[in-house]
């Protein structure tokens, strides 16, 4: 009799604690999934943004190409006098400050928790790996911040006064207007359309259905074999490997080295 009653008392216990652990575990399970839900939702807000002002680059990129860059070959206007190559300026910079602003609102840290975060972790560190980059990270990353006005980047007329009246300003645009300035070389150049067709990726691929950017033909005619053979093998073999649709980057395999 009191066998019966053990065995009765032993699988009531049983039960309860099963319940108990099934109820934990499951609210574990929600918190887990709301604060990755809340997280991605962030991520993709606060990615918009920068997408659009890779994708203002993009086009001016891409517009400059076509003219070989003509329009503003052997400028060094310091003072950004000249609109074509202020406007160049801008939108790197505009660019760099949306990064760290992105940055700055504590996702960089969170990118890994969905597959979209961490393409955007692998498109940020392709553009500033050494040999795409076209400034160094720090000078990049300072020059983004100096742009930054309450939190936002400056737009361009206030950026252009930024730069004409504050010495900081100046220090930190420095690099990018030096090397802009450089472009009647071919080196350069390629460099810049080398980063471009990085910056022209990361567009289709966050956002593939074009609704807050233009979908662009690329720039393969004008890219080196030099240029191809790096980022066919380099940029695409090692950082962007998630990138499928490489023909409208590269062009067609059989013309590639």
């Amino acid at each position: 009799m009191f066998d019966g009653w053990w065995e009765l008392f032993a699988a009531a216990i049983g039960g309860g604690a099963f319940l108990k652990l099934f109820e934990i575990l499951y609210k574990e399970a929600a918190d887990w999934w709301k604060a990755r839900s809340v997280t991605a939702r962030g991520v993709t807000s606060s990615l918009e943004p920068l997408v659009k002002s890779a994708d203002e680059l993009v086009g001016k990129l891409r517009s400059l190409a076509e003219q070989d860059f003509i329009p503003i070959r052997r400028q060094t206007s310091a003072n950004l006098s000249d609109t074509d190559f202020a406007s160049l300026v801008f939108l790197f910079v505009q660019f760099w400050s949306w990064i760290e602003v992105f940055r700055m609102e504590s996702f960089d840290s969170a990118l890994g928790g969905s597959a979209k975060g961490r393409q955007i972790a692998r498109f940020l560190d392709c553009l500033e790996s050494r040999r795409v980059r076209i400034i160094d990270r720090a000078s990049q990353r300072a020059a983004g911040e100096a742009a930054l006005l309450a939190g936002r980047p400056a737009n361009f007329v206030q950026l252009v006064k930024l730069h004409a009246e504050d010495s900081y300003v100046q220090r930190w645009l420095a690099p990018l207007i030096d090397f802009l300035a450089k472009l009647d070389g071919n080196a350069e150049r390629q460099r810049l359309l080398q980063y471009q067709v990085v910056l022209h990726a990361m567009i289709d691929t966050l956002d593939r259905k074009h609704i807050v950017t233009k979908d662009r033909p690329g720039v393969s005619n004008k890219l080196s074999k030099n240029s191809l053979r790096a980022l066919e093998y380099r940029v695409f073999g090692v950082y962007l490997t998630f990138v499928k649709r490489r023909d409208k980057y590269l062009g067609p395999p059989n013309r590639r080295p």
